[in-house]
Parts: C-alpha cells; structure tokens; sequence
C-alpha cells in the first residue's frame, strides 16, 4: 500500500501584517486598534468602531460609539477619518419610560467647512402626545439644532454635541413648547466622506504627537482622579433621570455601567446609583 504524503497547512495569520488605526487629526492621531491585513491596500476601506471613552479618557461619553473609516496606509500606520457615532442600544432603552413619548427625528445638515451629515436626535417626552405635536417639536427641534450646528464645522459640532451642550440647549428650547425631558443626538452618518480626507503627518512628526498626547492623557487621569476625590461626579444629568420608574434589570445595567454592585432590592440599586 502506498504511503499518503501529508503537507502541512500553511498558517495565514504568520504571513500578515499587523497595522495601528489612527482616529484623525481632531483626536490627535489616537492608536484606537490594530488590524491584520495581507496588503495595505485591503485595509483600506475597512470601518472601525470605537467608544468615545476610549479616545477622551471621559467616562461619561461611555455611550457615544464612534466609527472610523481607513483612507490611507502608510508602513504600518492606517489613517482614518470620522464617519459617523451611535448611542449604545442599552442607553437608548434606559431612556425610554412607561406612558412616555419617543420622537425620532431625521435630517441632513450642512456644515461651515462644506461636510454633509445626516442627523438623528431623540425627544424625549414627559407623557403620550399627540402627533401634531410630535410635528411641532421634531420641527422646533430640526430648527434647533440646524441653528446651532450650520456656522460650525465638523468638530467643532462634534465637541458641541459630545459635551452635552446642543442637547441642553435644545431640551431647554423645546420645553418652552412641551414639557420635554431630554434630547439625544442618537446618530450622525458622513454622507461626503471624501471632505474629511486628510494628509497624514510623516512617521517621526506622527511619533511627536503621539508622545505628547501620551503626556496630556496622564494629566487628564491625574485631573479626573483629583476632581473624584473632591466629590465632583454627581452631574445634572442623572439627577433628571427617573430611577423609580426604571426596571430592576435597567438598573442592573447602569450600576454595571460605573462598576459598582448590582445586588440588593430595587430601593438598594436606586439608593446607591443616586449616591
């Protein structure tokens, strides 16, 4: 009987290459992931999505995911642009409360630097309305937050919605009309994704920056840390949130969200989320 020569596998991950993503210029050339690849030209295109916590060092942008697309390649440095955020599915359905209204909203914005982007807040209502009123705030809301955002460009909208700042501003000017609770900018998608394409800094400045951010974050740590010990972490946000109303496994996955203990009765969670 012949013998049946076997040839061994050829592993595939030992002959690609490993490649850093870089979020843009605006997040100071972040390592956000890594990414193999057999050619750079097939990391090109790819999309990588990220939580904004992650590049801001900022707990509270925990539920902000933004998304990356690779434009260029260069060694093992991919370079991206921004290509959109979401809210996490987890915080959306904390939102919404029994006998409460949910408004989505839907429209394309164009910003002061010639960048299209299509943006979909959430209202959030006290009570059932009607829908002539959900017509009358996603319109107040659209007038909004177009008013707020068209004289800006993409990052400076971007600071201005990841801050808070456009959703206060707008929940305070739609409360004029209906007792609304909050306003949430749930989505933003890039429709021209070629504006944001930008020329990628060369190896030894790229290392600079990346240096020096490496600085700066230590000292955003220290800053945040000093700010805990203080006694600074109780926002305006959370004291507007209705914990009674809330579920058990809701609450579980907000206590979850700041690493603290999810056992305990309903009046425990809520006595130690507030805290």
């Amino acid at each position: 009987m012949a013998k049946v020569t076997r040839t061994k596998a050829k592993d595939k991950w030992k002959s690609k290459t490993w490649y850093r993503l870089h979020a843009p210029s605006m997040f100071n050339y972040t390592i956000m992931a890594h990414t193999p690849a057999d050619n750079p030209d097939f990391v090109n295109g790819r999309v990588a999505e990220v939580p904004l916590e992650k590049l801001t060092r900022d707990y509270n942008q925990k539920n902000f995911m933004i998304k990356f697309r690779v434009n260029e390649t260069r060694g093992n440095n991919a370079f991206t642009s921004f290509d959109g955020h979401r809210l996490t599915s987890d915080y959306k359905r904390a939102l919404t409360r029994r006998r409460n209204s949910r408004i989505d909203c839907n429209f394309v914005l164009t910003l002061k630097d010639d960048v299209q982007i299509r943006i979909k807040p959430i209202i959030m209502v006290d009570k059932r309305i009607k829908k002539s009123q959900e017509k009358v705030l996603r319109a107040l809301a659209h007038e909004t937050i177009e008013k707020n955002l068209t004289k800006q460009s993409l990052s400076e909208a971007l600071k201005k919605i990841y801050s808070g700042e456009l959703s206060k501003e707008a929940a305070a000017t739609l409360k004029s009309t209906y007792p609304t609770k909050r306003v949430e900018i749930s989505k933003i998608s890039v429709m021209n994704p070629a504006s944001l394409m930008e020329i990628p800094p060369d190896e030894d400045e790229l290392e600079n920056i990346l240096s020096s951010g490496d600085g700066k974050e230590e000292n955003n740590e220290n800053a945040v840390n000093e700010e805990k010990q203080d006694g600074a972490t109780t926002t305006e946000d959370d004291d507007n949130i209705d914990y009674k109303s809330m579920k058990v496994a809701e609450l579980k996955e907000l206590l979850k969200g700041k690493s603290l203990p999810v056992s305990g009765t309903k009046a425990e969670l809520i006595d130690r989320l507030q805290a």
